[in-house]
């Protein structure tokens, strides 16, 4: 059989309490959750934006100075104290000091091509200086350009090419200077200080569709399903490269990423993006939760620890009025022969009711005893009488009403025998 045992007004109030700090503490939790939440969403945007942000000065401070290093070669080349014997040094003296991976000049007159790595080439070994794209766009807008990327047939690496024109004195064309750069490079010098396990930072072309520049170079000029959902995303909705918003893809690998994207100044078609994976955002969030739940749970913990102590304690004094009580219907049921009383100080409410069952306890005693007096003494007048003395009286005063009456009753009755005998 099941126990029939209810739980005591300290437990019951130990769970009531203990649900409402629960609860309080819950939405309080709640509150203080997603504030953080929503402040670490903000630092990590920042972040992000920050990150890009500098990329996208540190891409546009290479290429500024890629292009015044051309613009300053173009300038010394025209200058006709420089002699076709001293092109190769010279080359090799501006690749060594701008970082260029091939520094040239290809000259209009005889279409040879003087590169920093000491070879001249020319229709002869079969190349057509006059035919390449970088001269031909430079001597087409006769101005600096900077080539889409392509793969050098030099060095069989993927590069950017920074093309110049120089003419003499009269405006004809002497031919053009260019550099070369390598793209891997380029995305090593720029990209890798920012890049992290979970995040780094792309450049994408918007007419291509291809990824310009990355940190893991297999991924240089190719598409990905991340690229293509970037351009897909961007293009449906064109404020998220201008607002600076955070918009949230699936990579190749099926995992969710955080993106940031801004344009390029240095060249519209291209814009960087922040790439980070989504979870780092949810991580942080998750962890302010956990520890919130802990230092939650630690707190509930010793809360009711403290409070059932405080209650049972409180509510000592009800063990103390119970015994009485218990003592006094011991008594009343003739099972102890006195009655324990309320021992409580003080002047709270248990004390002022101990006082009142005190007083009750003590004038149901005393009645009790007056009644109990007053029966011995009519038995004790029944024994008389019974002797033949008439003259005996119920004298003592019961507190109960009814053994009032049946004094009274009994008394009237001895007088009527007395009076008839």
């Amino acid at each position: 059989m099941g126990s029939n045992k209810s739980l005591g007004v300290a437990s019951k109030l130990t769970i009531w309490v203990g649900a409402l700090i629960v609860l309080v503490l819950g939405v309080a939790s709640m509150v203080s959750y997603f504030d953080a939440r929503n402040k670490t969403f903000e630092l990590l945007r920042e972040n992000q934006f920050q990150v890009v942000e500098g990329v996208l000065s540190t891409f546009n401070s290479y290429d500024s100075q890629k292009r015044k290093v051309i613009e300053i070669l173009a300038q010394e080349v025209a200058k006709s104290e420089i002699t076709e014997e001293d092109f190769i040094a010279f080359t090799a003296a501006f690749k060594e000091a701008n970082g260029f991976d091939l520094v040239y000049i290809a000259l209009e007159s005889n279409g040879k091509n003087y590169q920093s790595n000491g070879q001249i080439l020319d229709l002869s070994v079969g190349y057509d200086t006059k035919n390449r794209p970088w001269y031909v766009k430079a001597k087409q807008e006769g101005k600096l350009i900077v080539t889409e990327p392509y793969k050098s047939i030099d060095n069989g690496q993927t590069s950017l090419t920074f093309a110049m024109p120089f003419y003499d004195q009269a405006g004809n064309l002497k031919g053009v200077v260019g550099g070369d750069y390598s793209i891997n490079k380029y995305s090593q010098d720029i990209l890798s200080s920012v890049s992290s396990a979970n995040s780094y930072v792309g450049v994408y072309d918007k007419i291509s569709e291809n990824i310009i520049f990355h940190q893991d170079k297999d991924k240089v000029l190719t598409k990905n399903k991340l690229s293509q959902t970037i351009f897909d995303s961007i293009k449906a909705e064109p404020y998220l490269l201008e607002d600076d918003e955070i918009f949230f893809a699936k990579d190749d690998e099926g995992v969710e990423q955080a993106i940031m994207c801004t344009p390029s100044l240095a060249n519209p078609n291209y814009f960087f993006c922040s790439v980070m994976q989504a979870s780092i955002y949810s991580s942080y969030s998750n962890q302010i939760l956990l520890k919130q739940v802990a230092a939650g749970s630690i707190f509930i913990i010793i809360a009711l620890v403290v409070v059932r102590f405080l209650i049972s304690r409180s509510l000592f004094p009800l063990r103390a009025i119970q015994n009485a009580l218990n003592s006094f219907f011991d008594f009343l049921n003739y099972k102890t022969k006195d009655i324990a009383m309320i021992n409580i100080k003080g002047n709270d409410e248990f004390g002022q009711i101990s006082k009142v069952i005190n007083e009750n306890i003590s004038q149901t005693k005393k009645g009790l005893e007056q009644d109990s007096q007053a029966v011995q003494q009519s038995v004790q007048t029944v024994h008389i009488v019974e002797e033949g003395d008439l003259s005996a009286r119920i004298t003592a005063s019961p507190k109960n009403p009814q053994l009032i009456e049946l004094k009274n009753v009994l008394n009237r009755l001895l007088d009527v025998l007395q009076h008839r005998v």
